[in-house]
């Protein structure tokens, strides 16, 4: 796999409203993502995960350094780059299908059949077909993080960023939708970078763990899952399960400590 997402020295700093305090949260870092590879980003609560996706994503600007796609620096939003919150976002006025249909609208270069049979197919991927015409104000919050999944991919993204996107559904849906995602991701083979604080979600989903400091960010750690727990194991739930518990504990253990140097240095 080749690079695909490259961070170079990027730096970002929060200031007080009043201009005279300084917060530091994502120190010079570097990093690279390569085609169709999942990383999770894991750390401590306010480390500077979602400032550093949300930079990737264009929607924060850093104060220093670069972020490029395929070799081509970015700046600002774009379609290449498609994200999912953890806020269910949908229309409500708009049927389920046509939530899904709305991710087409900037791809010029399809006909309507063409946008009709993209839409079909992540509605029938996500498995929501039979509430094709059903409002999202009247299906479960589970279903609607899976309209806005759908509607990411049918944009076409390059990149896929997600921040916490199960992190407000309950055990059942949330591991539903965890397979679920390898299965797209199986298919797809989407680059993906997932912001969580679950860490049976990172094990379970990526391909690679980056482990992140206290605030201000810095890189402590990556693991290469695939390495350790082969993927289609984990999909298959034939995982190695001591191995899955000792990786969970090593990485659990990590954190800990990571969050009570954010306490002593509070």
């Amino acid at each position: 796999m080749q690079n695909f997402i490259e961070i170079s020295d990027i730096s970002k700093t929060y200031w007080s409203a009043d201009g005279k305090t300084e917060t530091k949260v994502v120190l010079p870092l570097s990093m690279t993502v390569a085609e169709g590879e999942m990383v999770m980003f894991l750390g401590p609560s306010g480390c500077g995960k979602t400032t550093l996706m949300r930079m990737v994503g264009g929607l924060e600007t850093p104060e220093a350094g670069t972020i490029a796609l395929r070799g081509e620096r970015l700046a600002g939003p774009d379609r290449r780059r498609g994200m999912v919150f953890q806020s269910y976002s949908s229309f409500p006025w708009l049927t389920v299908r046509d939530n899904i249909r709305f991710g087409t609208r900037y791809r010029r270069d399809l006909s309507k059949a063409e946008k009709d049979e993209i839409t079909d197919h992540y509605l029938q991927m996500v498995g929501l077909g039979r509430y094709r015409n059903f409002y999202t104000n009247r299906i479960s919050g589970g279903m609607r993080q899976r309209v806005a999944i759908a509607r990411t991919l049918a944009s076409s993204p390059d990149v896929l960023l997600m921040d916490e996107p199960f992190g407000a559904l309950d055990a059942q849906t949330r591991e539903f939708l965890q397979f679920q995602l390898m299965d797209i991701n199986t298919r797809e083979k989407k680059t993906t970078i997932f912001v969580t604080h679950d860490v049976e979600e990172a094990i379970l989903l990526a391909n690679r763990i980056v482990i992140f400091s206290s605030r201000p960010a810095r890189v402590i750690r990556e693991i290469d899952v695939d390495a350790l727990i082969p993927a289609e194991d984990r999909r298959a739930g034939t995982a190695d399960m001591p191995t899955f518990f000792d990786l969970r504990a090593e990485i659990l253990k990590i954190i800990r400590e990571e969050y009570k140097h954010s306490l002593e240095d509070a």
